[in-house]
């Protein structure tokens, strides 16, 4: 291995901090014009990319001072300067971390209603949070006085062992990554229970798991947790700084981009992919039947879903997630046949609205269960002209 291994740990920072901050622009984008539902995991989310920047500063910091290169190379100076910035990468990492599962809890909690799904993800979040806090509160007083951290020449100074710190590494990641691993399966149970193509349902399970991906780098990194024994602590823990920013720009990444299929759907328009929304037929097409042009548009893109939905539950924006579009219906002069426009002053026009695969009559307004999005039913109209 290079005597010098700071410029690797600048590079991850810069990518992913760069990817994360990328993100979560993206994330304000779409709350704020697009579906105008701002929330507090969307603030929760823009605390926890303050923190990974604080993070990545005082990693980059502590390089300048010497992280990443042996301890034995560098003045005493330097050492208490990067030993700082690695105490203050504590709180940052930690910090971010919870604000992050905060955000992510809080984003699954607007579109799942089921009781015992809002429980579980209310458990995990207290889990995380709880350990994230044990764990900041240790890692920062692990030294008496906390300056003992960064310069082992105060007299009568001391810190816990260090087997204390490795134990409740383990423990913290443990914990993260099965709360994680919990939260990304649940969207798969909500996807699951709806009425709409295999294809539509593929598409959204990876959208709304996205958030469990940061686990993969919690994993990865509990295999290097050992360095921290090292005496050279400087270059030994390096892996540990590098799989901490990892999992900090993967976990706002990902849990941002569960929340972009609106501007998934709006570039899909833009470049002529699909139309969202039902199509309307053209003139002299009966409206009680599904025309093939309706059809292909539906399933020519994953990100529109043009069918009428039913849910329960309080959700702040239907059109966020684009899992059922409810507007008013409107009422369209071009929709009567040019033999018929010439009549309307003598008489008076109906429309029938049907509901259903073939047309049948159902109620739209009936109650269903409390479990999210319960179906989906396809809506036609056909109107009447009656002479007076």
């Amino acid at each position: 291995m290079g005597a010098n291994r700071g410029p690797e740990l600048q590079a991850v920072c810069a990518t992913f901090v760069s990817m994360a901050f990328v993100a979560v622009v993206l994330r304000i984008y779409v709350r704020l014009r697009l579906v105008k539902a701002f929330g507090w995991d969307d603030a929760w989310m823009i605390c926890a990319m303050i923190g990974h920047i604080m993070f990545a500063t005082c990693a980059i910091g502590g390089i300048h001072y010497g992280t990443g290169r042996h301890m034995d190379t560098l003045s005493d100076e330097q050492i208490f300067k990067a030993m700082r910035y690695w105490w203050l990468c504590y709180i940052a990492y930690c910090a971010t971390m919870i604000c992050v599962k905060i955000s992510i809890s809080l984003f699954l909690l607007r579109v799942i209603v089921l009781k015992l799904q809002r429980w579980i993800i209310y458990v995990c979040m207290a889990l995380t949070v709880f350990t994230g806090l044990v764990f900041l509160f240790v890692t920062l007083l692990q030294c008496s006085p906390i300056s003992y951290f960064w310069n082992r020449a105060i007299p009568g100074g001391y810190c816990i062992s260090i087997e204390v710190i490795i134990g409740l590494t383990f423990l913290y990641s443990a914990i993260n990554a099965v709360c994680d691993f919990t939260l990304g399966i649940l969207p798969i149970f909500l996807v699951k229970g709806l009425n709409m193509e295999r294809k539509m349902k593929f598409a959204l399970v990876p959208l709304l798991s996205m958030a469990c991906i940061a686990s993969t780098a919690v994993v990865v990194r509990m295999a290097f947790v050992e360095n921290f024994r090292g005496a050279d602590f400087l270059y030994d823990t390096v892996d540990i700084a590098i799989w901490s920013d990892i999992e900090q720009g993967l976990a706002i990444t990902a849990g941002s981009l569960a929340t972009l299929r609106p501007l998934y759907r709006q570039l899909a328009e833009r470049l002529g992919w699909s139309h969202a929304g039902t199509p309307m037929p053209s003139k002299g097409t009966p409206f009680a039947k599904r025309s093939s042009m309706s059809n292909q548009r539906k399933k020519s893109n994953p990100f529109s879903i043009s069918n009428f939905t039913t849910r329960t539950g309080h959700r702040e924006s239907d059109e966020e997630y684009g899992l059922g579009n409810m507007k008013p219906m409107q009422l369209r002069d071009d929709l009567i046949n040019e033999s018929e426009k010439g009549k309307v002053d003598r008489g008076f026009r109906s429309w029938r609205v049907e509901a259903g695969k073939d047309g049948s009559e159902e109620d739209l307004n009936q109650k269903v269960a409390a479990e999210g999005i319960t179906r989906q039913t396809d809506v036609y109209m056909k109107s009447s002209y009656h002479a007076t």
